[in-house]
């Protein structure tokens, strides 16, 4: 027979875990950051899943960059377009990222929908294309076409890339 001081010690220690559980997965977004955000500029890709496909594992990356700051309730996708040696050819950029408006780390509009962010009209500059922790991308980064470097060859997964969110 289990005794009434060890009965309270399995409460407190449940109690303990569903609390520290709660705060775990309710993250806030941090001082200073935008409640809204559901962009960002990843600067480096994975260093894991050299065994899976580019996308899985560009948008596995997103989501732990997002989630690490207390935006995991997103789904999140790199803007990358599959390839057809990765299986992945049908994953088109514009068609994974949602329908928009997208808002970067302080709150700032990059674009209210795919025809803005497609077009001239988007707010995509140094300025306003910041990092997942508000820091702004180094001069260059958006020069290179997303989903291809500088060369024209294919993506890799080292970045850099845009990371969107979406419910």
């Amino acid at each position: 027979m289990i005794s009434e001081m060890a009965k309270a010690y399995v409460v407190v220690r449940v109690a303990v875990g569903l609390v520290v559980a709660v705060v775990f997965f309710t993250a806030s977004p941090l001082a200073g950051q935008s409640s809204r955000m559901n962009f960002f500029v990843a600067l480096e890709g994975a260093t894991y899943g050299a065994d899976r496909p580019a996308l899985g594992i560009s948008d596995a990356f997103c989501f732990d960059e997002a989630y690490a700051e207390g935006f995991g309730a997103l789904n999140w996708r790199a803007y990358l377009t599959g390839t057809s040696a990765d299986g992945e050819a049908d994953q088109i950029a514009r068609a994974r990222i949602g329908a928009g408006p997208w808002y970067n780390y302080s709150g700032v509009v990059i674009a209210t929908d795919l025809d803005q962010l497609h077009s001239d009209e988007n707010n995509l500059s140094l300025e306003s294309a910041l990092t997942v922790r508000g820091q702004p991308a180094p001069d260059g980064v958006l020069e290179i076409p997303s989903g291809s470097q500088l060369d024209g060859t294919d993506f890799s997964r080292e970045g850099p890339f845009f990371c969107f969110g979406f419910p």
